[in-house]
């Protein structure tokens, strides 16, 4: 069954090297299930019965993790071989562009990396070098393919 899989294949938007991330972002019905049933384990174990400060040990668990989850899925969208980040992307491009660059001289200068199989960068024709220069001004396109 598809939709029971936690990881989506997909490439990365930068390099094209194939990828795996987690497809939730933050939390269902099953965790919500899963924090009910461990408050309650916790709140037996301590009191004996029911008590309403269970509510604020549920409330704490649902925060860890939701907060597990983002976390989780934060640290799989950004790609381990190019350093690309599509949420930095998205924000701010200058930060995402010098976070790949600081990756890309981090992986030239590293030795494990010599004899791997090179990442497929995208090039930079000189057209687009000039089309990148007149950002600019109205009209100007800047294209993937060359």
């Amino acid at each position: 069954m598809a939709i029971l899989k936690p990881k989506h294949n997909c490439y990365c938007a930068f390099c094209r090297t194939p990828r795996r991330i987690y497809k939730k972002r933050s939390i269902g019905l099953l965790n919500i299930f899963y924090a009910v049933a461990a408050s309650a384990v916790v709140m037996y174990s301590f009191w004996g019965r029911f008590d309403p400060r269970v509510l604020m040990i549920l409330a704490v668990f649902l925060a860890v993790t939701e907060t597990f989850i983002q976390i989780r899925w934060r640290l799989s969208v950004s790609c381990k071989q190019c350093g690309f980040d599509p949420v930095l992307y998205v924000k701010e491009p200058e930060k995402a562009a010098e976070k790949v660059s600081a990756h890309l001289r981090k992986r030239r200068e590293d030795p494990k990396y010599l004899l791997v199989k090179p990442l497929n960068l995208p090039t930079i024709t000189p057209a687009k070098a000039e089309a990148l220069q007149n950002k600019g001004r109205k009209g100007s396109l800047v294209s993937r393919q060359a």
